[in-house]
């Protein structure tokens, strides 16, 4: 395959790529309803940084189509949403209760206080993740 096909190839890919992370980015978004605001803020800004990459490249049929302001914008605003994306689960990890992050897996979670203790038999034959 010559460079034209495979800078084509890249391009769809990353593209690919974009389209999945805006759904994750737009998914985390609708879940941050319940967050505060500052967190629901970060939330969108993550996605408008997602769809601002997606925008710069949608054009682009090679790399050589990109200028490198548009190319440095993009890492930037990659970054920008890795940082966004860090910021929320470091609130996730400090403010969320585990069984609501664990979910119906776990009901001895929700069901028993961790200072009472709990009979080893109870937990047989129970699966552990991680």
């Amino acid at each position: 395959a010559g460079a034209p096909q495979v800078e084509a190839r890249a391009l769809a890919m990353l593209r690919g790529l974009l389209q999945q992370l805006h759904g994750a980015c737009a998914r985390l978004a609708s879940g941050t309803r319940a967050f505060p605001s500052s967190m629901q803020e970060t939330a969108g800004h993550v996605r408008h940084g997602v769809e601002g990459v997606q925008a710069a490249l949608a054009r682009a049929r090679s790399f050589h189509d990109l200028s490198e302001l548009v190319l440095a914008q993009s890492r930037d605003r990659v970054a920008r949403a890795q940082l966004g994306i860090e910021e929320l689960l470091e609130h996730v990890g400090q403010h969320t209760p585990l069984p609501w992050l664990v979910g119906p897996f776990a009901p001895a979670l929700v069901e028993y206080p961790e200072d009472v203790p709990l009979e080893m038999a109870k937990w047989e034959g129970c699966v552990t993740v991680g």
